[in-house]
């Protein structure tokens, strides 16, 4: 067939109004509100005084400028993925310290006795443009040829306005000014977490910073007060059987329009899991990065939700965690700027709360509370970032033995193994596991306390510090989260009464090697913690080049492991998520298929001033299922939600009950999911997943849907009506060499030239080819295995790749076809440059442009995408058609590369006549065997046959029993007539028209697809 398209020539080689705003808010505003507002503002101008001139002479200092072939000798800094920002080295920010007073505060209410910090330190970042976040590196360094320089990522001081921040142990105040964000100190001693290393620490110097929480000052015009917001209907969110509940609604159910709420932690009341508290970053104006702390209650499991406000209005609060005791008590931990972390407690069911109670803390902390019924129930375990710490240089962890009143410590973990981005567990044997990515985001760290739960213990240690490989690195940053992590590192410790009692799991997004830009792993100890079991992959992504991020994992009461993840597989541009869940049952051996429980949303709309929707999820397991706090832009913004998850079709049992042994459900593909939860595009009462794999329906394009669906649906065109999509239709798999030429006098690039491999993949190129079944496809240049994503990118200009020419004379309607890679969004320039498509009909003499990819938007984030084109809208189909490809870097700094693989050419000509009736009908007898040879004459005007089955004489039960049968016999299943009867067979025809009549008026029991 490709030798009657193709010829065998080939190409050469070749101000008034803010004023007023503030008037009227002070008029609506109560009284404790604008009071705690008014200090923050005065506090805060205050500072800014104190360091304006300071700032500017640093402002007038020479930036430096380094050469861009230079790469930091750190390995952080080498192979940056998709979307990632690398912050300021600290050495290179300057800063001033300055002493602040200190705040009084209400004092809590006594209880026991802890030991406190004396003095007061706190630290200092760098805020160049206002946000909120800590100066990032954006661009991107590879190695490029000697004399090439460019200025690098330097402080700007002079741009946006800065905000005071702190990690103190003593209270501090906030400032706005025109350059650096100040922490003033009550004493004026060094940081705890400069670099030099601090006494005691071992030598220890503070490693990258990664992410940072920053507290910011109220908005100088507040938005009005929740009843004069306008509102709209909050968004109704369901996937199959799963309902998410938006949390963050007024009074009567509404959406608040305007406001931003993420980052969101849930806790279930043990006495009554109808009781459930979730609180969050409240933002009240998206124009602002100021946050307070958010929270909601339930009564009713989660139906619906009372959101009263926040907590302490004017106050800064960030990254909420909460949790329950085994009475019930709710706890709320979170980052302020007052203290470093605050505790609030609940003893109504959320309803009122006490507090603020000074807690110790930094950022990126977590709660946990011991529930095990030991004589530790009820003690506290706070943790936080080492190199964020409220208090001693390397400490990050405390606990409180009196219900959260006071607090012991903080202490430090082992020099080697302090972890960040983390939790924190308690074993079924009061054990405290404490887990996350190590210092320097290269690896991941387990640590195991026994002495932890001793409450007089005034030293307790921990016994066990390992490292562990989850198979990937922990990243901060990423197109689907710029601004923020990409998931938190989590353990979860099994205290069921099975076998599995005590067994250890860590679970994380994680970046792996290879093309693939984030998976989720879990690994699992079942020796508390000692040995580990090599990483195994929960989500079944089949693409390969998608983001599984907020990996989140509980476990149950049962030992059973739930996971939720947000997903882009279906988004190549990796901007829009849907929450995905898989459950394991043999301690996270294997996985149920992971299915998709929420509608598909965008995660970078909706931010408020921070580029981000957050650092994580949470989720509580229970028997039946698990409950899940997110955050989504279903209204288009930021907003919390509640979704139960693991009873999909809602019978009040987990799905692995239902398709386990005495189940009530089928499970057709054995995936874990009741075969009702399943798709059935076609409608033929089958699971899609099971008309694929018995080969009832056929999959050509792998993409999961039977391919029926596919067409009906209008995901894929057939203009040819041979029933499968047209990007199946492939004429040139490129698995061998059919007259392809590389390159064109004007091609200028020195790297990245067309070649046709079996590709080496990195963040950049494929992995593999497109061809389901192949091996090699056109890239632009091969790099080594483990090699950097420039070693053998296009550079300094075009690369041209020719295809044969095809012979289109003879079809009527011809359209060609082909799959397309293109990636140019990294690097220190990205989205430049351009990807051209051209056809000529007169053999390459000239070109007529089918299209021009980039130089921004989804396309050109890389993946495999498929493009057609009708041919007669571009040239005069000829025997002398050819294409022409050319990817090239003609801007600085870019990182292209390009593919090219499996071309179609289709004659979408109009159809013809209708096939008529169907052909001769055929019986089998019983007597005649259980096996049959079938046979029929050719009907005219058909390209495929139909044979439906049934066993009445007058055919009134036919059924299809074969379809698309390409040839004019086929043979029986050997299945049996009913005693004494016979199988009689129908015939039908297909073509472009359609399927020909089974005539007599007769309609089948089921069609044909």
């Amino acid at each position: 067939m490709i030798a009657g398209i193709l010829a065998a020539a080939r190409m050469p080689r070749g101000t008034g109004s803010a004023a007023a705003g503030r008037r009227a808010r002070t008029e609506r505003e109560s009284g404790k509100a604008l009071l705690h507002r008014r200090r923050a503002r005065r506090a805060f101008d205050k500072v800014r005084r104190s360091i304006e001139p300071a700032a500017r002479e640093r402002a007038a200092a020479p930036r430096a400028i380094r050469p861009r072939g230079h790469r930091p000798s750190s390995p952080l800094l080498e192979k940056p993925k998709r979307g990632s920002h690398h912050p300021v080295r600290p050495e290179s920010c300057g800063a001033s310290i300055v002493p602040c007073p200190p705040r009084p505060r209400r004092p809590p209410r006594a209880r026991g006795t802890a030991s406190s910090p004396s003095g007061s330190r706190c630290r200092l970042s760098i805020d160049p443009d206002g946000t909120g976040r800590s100066s990032r590196s954006r661009s991107r360094s590879r190695p490029r040829r000697q004399g090439a320089v460019a200025s690098g990522p330097s402080p700007r001081y002079l741009t946006g306005q800065a905000r005071a921040s702190s990690r103190c142990e003593g209270p501090m105040r906030e400032v706005r000014g025109p350059v650096v964000r100040v922490i003033v100190v009550a004493s004026l001693v060094a940081p705890s977490w400069a670099g030099t290393p601090p006494a005691g620490t071992g030598g220890e110097t503070r490693p990258r910073p990664g992410h940072l929480e920053v507290p910011v000052p109220p908005p100088e015009t507040p938005p009005p007060p929740r009843s004069e917001r306008t509102t709209s209907a909050a968004a109704q969110v369901t996937r199959g059987n799963f309902t998410s509940v938006q949390v963050n609604v007024d009074a009567a159910g509404n959406n608040i329009v305007g406001d931003a709420a993420n980052e969101p932690s849930i806790a279930i009341d043990p006495t009554d899991p109808n009781n459930i508290v979730i609180g969050w970053r409240q933002f009240d104006d998206v124009g602002s990065s100021f946050r307070q702390a958010g929270y909601a209650y339930s009564h009713d499991g989660g139906k619906t939700w009372t959101f009263p406000g926040v907590l302490e209005p004017g106050q800064f609060r960030s990254d909420p965690v909460l949790d329950a005791d085994s009475n019930g008590v709710f706890y709320y931990y979170s980052l302020s700027s007052t203290t470093n972390a605050e505790m609030f407690i609940s003893r109504d069911k959320g309803v009122t709360w006490e507090g603020p109670i000074p807690a110790q803390g930094g950022d990126k902390n977590w709660l946990t509370v011991d529930t095990t019924g030991l004589p530790s129930d009820g003690f506290l375990y706070p943790i936080w970032n080492s190199q964020f710490t409220c208090c001693a240089p390397g400490t990050d962890h405390g606990r409180s033995i009196d219900g959260g009143y006071t607090y012991q410590g903080p202490w430090a973990s082992p020099v080697n193994f302090r972890p960040k981005w983390g939790t924190i567990a308690v074993g079924p044997d009061a054990e405290v596991y404490f887990t996350g990515a190590n210092l320097s985001a290269t690896g991941h760290v387990i640590l195991r306390s026994d002495s932890l739960k001793d409450g007089t213990n005034g030293s307790p240690k921990f016994e066990l510090a390992k490292s562990i490989d989850l198979g990937g690195t922990t990243s901060s940053g990423g197109t689907p989260n710029p601004g923020g992590l990409l998931g938190q590192v989590w353990v979860a410790v099994d205290r069921s009464n099975g076998p599995s009692r005590g067994y250890v799991y860590v679970l994380a997004s994680v970046d792996p090697p290879g093309a693939d830009p984030m998976s989720v792993h879990l690994v699992r100890s079942t020796d508390g913690g000692q040995t580990w079991s090599a990483p195994i992959q929960v989500d079944d992504d089949p693409t390969g080049t998608s983001y599984q991020w907020f990996g989140t994992l509980s476990v149950a009461p049962d030992g059973r492991l739930d996971v939720v993840w947000n997903d882009t597989r279906s988004d190549p541009s990796g901007v829009i998520s849907e929450l995905y869940y898989a459950y394991s049952t043999d301690h996270g051996e294997t996985w149920s298929a992971g299915i998709p429980v929420s509608p598909a949303f965008d995660s970078t709309i909706g931010h408020p001033q921070q580029n981000k929707i957050g650092d994580y999820y949470h989720m509580r397991s229970d028997a039946d299922g698990a409950a899940v706090a997110y955050a989504a832009t279903f209204n288009g913004e930021q907003d919390v939600y509640f979704l139960r998850v693991g009873d999909c079709n809602a019978n009040g049992a987990h799905d692995s009950l239902d398709v386990g042994p005495g189940g009530n459900s089928a499970d057709c593909n054995a995936n874990g999911i009741p075969d009702e939860c399943e798709p059935d595009c076609n409608g033929n009462g089958i699971a899609d997943g099971c008309d694929l794999s018995s080969g009832t329906s056929f999959d050509c394009n792998l993409n999961f849907v039977p391919d029926e669906c596919d067409i009906s649906s209008g995901d894929s065109a057939d203009c040819n009506s041979d029933g499968r999509p047209d990007e199946c239709d492939v004429t040139l798999d490129v698995e061998t060499d059919e007259g392809w030429t590389v390159g064109d006098p004007s091609d200028t690039a020195t790297t990245g030239i067309w070649e046709r491999v079996d590709p080496i993949g990195t963040e950049a190129q494929p992995e593999d080819d497109h061809t389901p079944n192949g091996v090699y496809c056109w890239v632009t240049g091969q790099g080594s295995p483990g090699g950097s994503i420039g070693e053998n990118d296009v550079d300094d200009g075009r690369t041209t790749l020719f295809s044969p020419v095809f012979d289109l004379s003879g079809m009527s309607d011809p359209t060609i076809g082909y799959w397309r890679w293109y990636s140019n969004d990294k690097g220190s320039s990205p989205g430049e440059d351009v990807f051209t498509v051209d056809v000529s009909n007169d053999g390459g003499a000239t070109w007529v442009n089918v299209e021009t990819v980039g130089p921004t938007g989804p396309d050109t984030v890389g993946g495999w995408i498929y493009h057609s084109f009708r041919v007669a809208d571009f040239v005069t189909p000829t025997a002398n058609v050819r294409l022409r490809f050319i990817a090239a870097d003609e801007g600085a700094g870019s990182i292209v590369e390009a593919a090219v693989d499996d071309v179609t050419v289709i004659d979408c000509s109009a159809c013809g006549a209708a096939v008529p009736s169907e052909g001769t009908g055929l019986m089998l007898s019983r007597s005649s065997g259980t096996v049959a040879d079938l046979s029929w004459d050719p009907i005219p005007g058909a390209d495929t046959y139909n044979v439906y089955r049934g066993s009445s004489p007058d055919a009134t039960d036919l059924a299809c029993f074969q379809n698309g049968i390409p040839t004019t016999s086929t043979q029986d299943d050997g299945a049996l007539p009913p005693p004494g009867g016979s199988f009689f067979h129908v015939v039908t025809g297909r073509n472009c028209a359609g399927e020909s009549p089974l005539g007599a008026g007769r309609t089948p029991v089921s069609a044909c697809p």
